[in-house]
């Protein structure tokens, strides 16, 4: 037998006046059969905070007192008999969430009966929690006036219990594994919800289902955690804010970049706010690749790409640090500040110096202005599309605010250097398209400098565009073996896998591939259907220098770097002369 247990004030009534659906809902539940239909499936109870009597004697009467609510309210009749089945903090002298009313309510329903085989039912998130810690199962019922819950209805509340009375709510699990050739289909095969984080896979579900995956792939399960699946969110974070924001939540599978973290009742508000830009959470996507990884594959040449090597090997390793250097140079190059507007006529002066035409764009951020800076250099062939390359120029110190020193060496000196090299590189070259370098300002403040220069091409312009490639931290080391992400959208699946195979031509890069874009300069052209693609270092999220002091030259591998501007350079050159 099992024992459904309701808290009454905001959970099924509120001012005297029963919720919308708490009747229907206690109607389905004491409609329920056990398995062999003779009798009830559970039993119904209410444990409530009421008044607490002056003297032992006030008992009884503050007890009538709530009877008659519960007549008044017309549902006394599925809590008899109510000495069993109505437990106030009257009677036990404490408030919940004390173990000692819990205790109480369900001895008195059921001598038999142990804590884990109630369900609990509240619209207060704090009590959920104690439930939870005392072996009930739990669940938070979104109240009057409340933003979200577990469930938004209390007719949503009806196939939860039917799970937890017929055993199924309890027997539901969750596992990380590595993730073998396949697993997906495997996955799916068990019955199991799934998601892919590069090496590894998160499955959710019966655990039957998990061991017949086991049986099936020989997968080693390296974590098992009962945790409801809805309880499972992804975060996209840059550096570790969301952690260091949030170092309360339990992180289950952590990638850096990504996080499947579990969010217990009421946390669930941390989906509404942005995080300032450093991070998104959202459910965790089932059946869904939130990001894919390939091996590095080692300069075996043999592609289409290899056609360019002589341009991806002609990257100046003295010029990159040269530039980096300059950049960091400038103290902080914060969007509205003088340090800023220096490094835009720096880059400027040394993007003319190679034969690009430049122009700057001013344009508001806040109470001030910023600049993005274009350089461009036509090609030579007729209907020419055009191939664009950004990073952003700007750097913030998150904890000193704007006059604080901000290097922003890996975050985005690197980039816009990056910009610097290939368009270093490629000069000397004649191509039959235009290429297009753009710096963009007040990126640390909202991407304010791409999305500006996205609202203002024409239409015209937008379907010129070929292919842009962004960069956004390509000099940080995160992992074991050098590591690029290549984040973009549907519509640049063909960007992103001519990206891979110039990896594979020109460098020894393990390569990641996301669809699962996040708050760099390459959303802005997503959003308007343009095929863009952020090459940013793997596990970016590992890197904990980033909007800080301390994000120096010293801590960048320029190695790292160097890699990826082979391949970046190595796939524009090849778009470039593209018929």
């Amino acid at each position: 037998m099992k024992l459904v247990l309701f808290d009454l004030g905001k959970t099924l009534e509120d001012g005297d006046v029963l919720l919308p659906g708490a009747r229907e809902t206690l109607e389905a539940i004491h409609a329920l059969r056990d398995r062999d239909g003779d009798g009830p499936a559970a039993l119904l109870g209410l444990v409530s905070d009421f008044d607490m009597p002056a003297e032992p004697s006030d008992v009884p009467k503050i007890q009538q007192r709530y009877h008659r609510l519960l007549d008044h309210l017309g549902i006394r009749s599925f809590f008899e008999p109510v000495a069993e089945r109505v437990t106030l903090s009257t009677e036990v002298g404490v408030f919940k969430p004390d173990e000692a009313v819990f205790r109480t309510a369900v001895t008195k329903a059921g001598p038999a009966l142990n804590f884990s085989d109630v369900l609990f039912v509240t619209e207060n998130r704090g009590h959920v929690l104690a439930a939870r810690r005392l072996g009930m199962a739990a669940v938070h019922v979104r109240g009057p006036g409340q933003i979200d819950g577990e469930v938004d209805t209390l007719t949503d509340l009806v196939p939860v219990v039917e799970a937890f009375v017929s055993g199924d709510g309890e027997r539901s699990e969750s596992v990380v594994v590595v993730a073998p050739s396949g697993a997906a289909g495997s996955a799916a095969a068990a019955g199991l919800t799934w998601t892919v984080l590069g090496d590894v896979l998160v499955l959710s579900g019966s655990p039957a289902g998990v061991q017949q995956f086991v049986d099936a792939t020989g997968a080693a399960p390296l974590r098992r955690w009962a945790v409801p699946p809805h309880h499972l969110h992804l975060v996209t974070q840059i550096g570790r804010l969301f952690q260091e924001t949030h170092p309360e939540v339990p992180v289950i599978v952590d990638k850096g970049r990504y996080l499947v973290v579990a969010l217990e009742p009421g946390a669930g508000a941390l989906r509404d706010r942005s995080g300032g830009g450093c991070h998104a959470v959202r459910p965790l996507p089932a059946d869904a690749v939130v990001f894919d990884q390939r091996a590095a594959a080692g300069r075996h040449g043999g592609g289409p790409a290899v056609i360019d090597r002589r341009r991806a090997e002609d990257l100046s390793r003295a010029a990159f640090e040269a530039d980096l250097a300059a950049l960091v140079g400038f103290r902080t190059r914060h969007s509205t500040g003088t340090g800023f507007l220096a490094a835009v006529e720096w880059v400027r002066t040394a993007l003319a110096g190679h034969g690009y035409a430049t122009q700057v764009q001013t344009l508001p951020v806040g109470a001030g202005t910023t600049r993005n800076l274009i350089a461009d250099r036509p090609g030579g062939g007729d209907e020419r599309g055009v191939v664009i390359v950004t990073a952003h120029l700007d750097s913030v110190n998150s904890r000193g605010g704007p006059a604080a020193d901000a290097p922003g060496a890996d975050d985005n000196a690197s980039g816009a250097a990056g910009v610097l090299a290939i368009g270093r590189a490629l000069a000397p070259h004649t191509s039959r398209h235009d290429l297009r370098l753009v710096l963009f300002g007040g990126e640390e403040q909202g991407l304010f400098g791409s999305r500006h220069y996205v609202a203002g091409l024409s239409a015209g312009e937008r379907d010129r565009i070929r292919a842009v490639v962004n960069m956004d931290m390509i000099a940080g080391r995160n992992t074991a073996t050098r590591t690029v992400l290549l984040e973009g959208a549907a519509v640049s699946q063909h960007v992103i896998e001519a990206l891979a195979a110039s990896a594979e031509a020109h460098t020894s890069l393990v390569v990641q591939t996301s669809l699962d874009p996040f708050n760099s300069d390459h959303v802005p052209f997503l959003d308007q259907g343009i095929p863009a693609v952020l090459t940013i270092e793997g596990a970016d999220g590992a890197n904990v220098r980033v909007h800080t002091e301390l994000d120096t030259p010293e801590s960048c591998d320029v190695d790292l770097a160097l890699e990826i501007l082979r391949m970046n350079v190595g796939f524009v050159a090849q778009v470039l002369d593209a018929p």
